[in-house]
C-alpha cells in the first residue's frame, strides 16, 4: 500500500474518504487519525497519559470558561485546513466563535493544542504532526508533555507571522504562563497523582 504512515502504529487495511473517516464507529475504544486517505491507529494510552490528559482539560475548561474559550480532550477531530487530515490531540483549547459550535466534530482554529508523548508516538508528535500543527494560523502553544519524567516543552508565538519560540519546563515547581489569557499552568497540577520511577 502507498504511503503507509510506520509511526505510530500501522496502517489500516484500506483506503477511505474523510466523510467515511467522520462517521465510522469506532470499536474496542480504539482510535484513529485521518491522513490522506490512510487511518492511523493510535495507540493505548496508560494511565499516567490519561491522568495528564485529564489534568491538562481541567486545568483549561477552568480558567477559559469566562474568556470565550473552550477545552476538549482526546475526542475532538483536528482538521489541518486545505489538506486532508484530521487529528485526535490530547487536549485542544479553542476561541474561534465557528469551532465552538458543540454540534460539530471538528475544530480548525485552535489555539493550544498539547500532546502526551509516548514511546510509540514520540517521533510522530514532534516531527509530522508539528509539520502540519505549525502551518495553523491561529496556533499559538504547541505542547509536549513527558508522561515518564517531569518534562514539558512548549513551542509558542505571538502572533499568526511570528517564529516560534522554545522553551522546558522540568521542575513540580515551574509554571508555564500564557500572556493570551494571562494564566499560568503550574507543572504540579500537570502532573497532579502521577508518581515518577526514581
Amino acid at each position: 500500500m502507498e504511503n503507509i504512515i510506520q509511526e505510530p502504529a500501522v496502517a489500516y487495511q484500506r483506503r477511505c474518504t474523510a466523510e467515511e473517516y467522520l462517521t465510522m464507529e469506532w470499536e474496542n475504544g480504539v482510535r484513529y487519525e485521518f491522513w490522506e486517505g490512510e487511518l492511523i491507529e493510535m495507540s493505548g494510552g496508560t494511565k499516567a497519559h490519561g491522568l495528564i490528559t485529564h489534568n491538562l482539560n481541567t486545568y483549561f475548561r477552568s480558567k477559559l470558561k469566562s474568556k470565550k474559550c473552550i477545552s476538549f480532550q482526546e475526542s475532538i477531530h483536528l482538521k489541518i485546513k486545505e489538506k486532508d487530515i484530521y487529528f485526535l490531540p490530547d487536549v485542544v483549547v479553542t476561541c474561534d466563535e465557528k469551532d465552538l459550535d458543540l454540534a460539530e466534530k471538528t475544530v480548525q482554529s485552535p489555539v493550544l493544542v498539547a500532546e502526551v508523548l509516548s514511546k510509540s508516538n514520540e517521533l510522530y508528535d514532534r516531527i509530522r504532526k508539528w509539520d502540519m500543527y505549525r502551518q495553523i494560523r491561529s496556533l499559538r502553544y504547541y505542547l509536549l508533555v513527558s508522561q515518564e519524567t517531569c518534562r514539558v516543552e512548549m513551542f509558542s508565538r505571538r502572533s499568526s507571522t511570528a517564529i516560534y519560540s522554545y522553551q522546558v519546563f522540568n521542575s513540580l515547581k515551574e509554571s508555564i504562563f500564557f500572556p493570551e489569557w494571562q494564566i499560568a499552568l503550574s507543572l504540579s497540577d500537570i502532573y497532579d497523582d502521577i508518581t515518577f520511577q526514581e
